[in-house]
């Protein structure tokens, strides 16, 4: 088995936020395979496959945050790709056109891991919190508001 581990993206932060994951378990996947998008208060990176495999088990969720060294997902490297690939990659093609759609429907904001972990100090649902940022961007004050302050 492979452990894939949220490496440090930034010197001055050792904490980021899962935006999207583009795998699923039981999902194969080829080395360098972009397994998921993470946000730093400052960019945005993709973690990629080291190395070719089945995607057996996915440890931390889409808007969740992980700290550097934290385990994101396991690969099992003796894992196969679909015996006829054409009707697998359809399938898949057609499932993340789907989840591409849900996601673009759904009511997900970026918020940067400083503001994500004050909400989960005061308790805060993010999904009760209306921004009044630029494009509906999710503030300090907003979260503060939300909770009572």
């Amino acid at each position: 088995m492979h452990d894939v581990t949220l490496p440090k993206l930034s010197e001055d932060t050792d904490e980021s936020l899962i935006v999207l994951w583009f795998v699923e378990e039981g999902d194969y996947v080829k080395e360098g395979a972009v397994l998921c998008e993470v946000q730093t208060e400052k960019a945005v990176s993709e973690i990629r496959a080291k190395t070719s495999g089945t995607v057996k088990k996915i440890h931390v969720k889409r808007g969740d945050s992980a700290k550097a060294g934290t385990l994101l997902a396991v690969i099992d490297p003796k894992g196969q790709a679909a015996e006829n690939p054409g009707t697998a990659e359809k399938v898949h093609l057609e499932q993340a056109e789907e989840n591409e759609a849900a996601q673009e429907t759904a009511s997900f904001t970026r918020v940067s891991p400083r503001l994500r972990h004050l909400a989960k100090e005061l308790g805060v649902s993010l999904e009760t919190v209306k921004g009044t940022g630029k494009a509906g961007a999710i503030t300090e004050q907003d979260i503060r508001d939300e909770a009572g302050l």
